[in-house]
């Protein structure tokens, strides 16, 4: 089980109604995305102690959660403030290469700001909805509100498959590490590739053996999420 739905499963709101916890979500999102930024900064702090009291998850463990998410965002931001141009004075940070510069513009930078607190406090929401509401309940909010089932067994699929690869990953890393597989960067390099070639294997593996226990199971090709 993953430490997100760890928490999802043992929190103090696991027992609420789905659709009450949608409905929260979607109007986090709407402050997100409201220009006013001081609304923006106040939901993003007060969603934050929330999730963390509720869930009684560490603030170290919280943070954690966002490592993977953030090299996105900061990238995102970089791609709409970085700019080309011919007069120095647009930039706010400057390096030049003939009598082209390159650097941070004045204009785009506020831009750039504003995405990223709007994205940021997105997240914030959304690890909140995650963190509150068990995978159960969710197929059982897609389901209410008549998603097609193609689109919910997608879902139920792809959760199961993050399991999958996770657990796989796991184990290939330890065992390599173990072995001092990542102690150079040669090292590190040469067992990172032998981890991605023995995890898409490894993956491919358990698809079929899923696949033989739906069979054994008599699977005709739709799942029962009534």
């Amino acid at each position: 089980m993953l430490s997100i739905d760890k928490y999802a499963y043992s929190n103090r709101w696991a027992e609420w109604s789905p659709l009450t916890k949608a409905g929260i979500w979607l109007g986090l999102m709407i402050l997100a995305f409201q220009p006013l930024l001081w609304l923006k900064f106040s939901m993003l702090v007060c969603v934050a102690i929330i999730t963390v009291r509720i869930t009684q998850v560490s603030w170290r463990q919280y943070v954690k959660w966002f490592y993977a998410i953030l090299p996105f965002l900061f990238l995102s931001i970089l791609g709409i403030i970085f700019t080309v141009s011919q007069q120095k004075q647009d930039l706010l940070i400057a390096c030049h290469w003939g009598q082209t510069y390159f650097g941070l513009s004045k204009t785009m930078l506020p831009v750039g700001a504003k995405i990223g607190i709007q994205a940021f406090s997105a997240i914030v929401g959304t690890y909140w909805f995650a963190l509150s509401t068990p995978f159960t309940q969710i197929i059982s909010l897609l389901h209410r509100l008549h998603l097609p089932d193609n689109l919910i067994e997608i879902t139920m699929l792809m959760y199961r498959f993050i399991f999958i690869f996770i657990e796989s990953c796991e184990q290939i890393y330890h065992a390599q590490k173990l072995r001092f597989g990542y102690d150079t960067i040669g090292l590190t390099l040469h067992s990172s590739g032998i981890l991605a070639q023995m995890l898409f294997q490894q993956v491919i593996v358990n698809y079929r053996k899923m696949e033989l226990a739906l069979a054994a199971k008599l699977y005709d090709g739709e799942f029962r999420i009534s």
